[in-house]
């Protein structure tokens, strides 16, 4: 069994690598309220989710975690477009969760052996914050730990 904190401590690194952030990511969520627009972009690992054990006909479960990663960017200055910013992340997710190497073969992105599957999954929540210039984004992550 591969314990969950070495799983989060993977995917961490593969956060930590995908944009170039100013804070974190971090495992302590803070209100965007308490990020000021100097420390940003910043991001956040939130665990505070699910989490579910799925069983087969094998006697060891699969283990689902769900995190979410929360995302502030500014776009106070009005020459800033947030909804641009937040495609800009999304991009770089997306680079960062590709498959590549021995995952392409089994179709999955296993954080080098560490997981069964990492993967975006779900909604993503984007706010360009054109109101007050306070850009969020929310991103569902799965993490299979067999």
């Amino acid at each position: 069994m591969i314990p969950r904190e070495s799983a989060i401590g993977a995917l961490m690194n593969i956060v930590a690598n995908a944009y170039p952030w100013k804070l974190g990511p971090a495992r302590r969520l803070k209100l965007w309220s308490d990020v000021p627009a100097a420390n940003r972009p910043a991001c956040f690992l939130f665990e505070g989710g699910q989490e579910t054990y799925s069983w087969s006909e094998s006697a060891i479960p699969k283990r689902v975690i769900e995190v979410r990663l929360f995302v502030y960017l500014s776009a106070k200055d009005p020459s800033i477009v947030g909804a641009a910013l937040l495609n800009n992340v999304m991009d770089a997710f997306d680079t960062a969760f590709a498959l590549s190497g021995s995952d392409l073969l089994v179709g999955r992105n296993t954080l080098g052996g560490m997981v069964y599957n990492c993967r975006i999954d779900g909604k993503a929540l984007k706010d360009p914050g054109d109101i007050d210039g306070d850009t969020l984004l929310i991103v569902p992550i799965k993490l299979i730990l067999p």
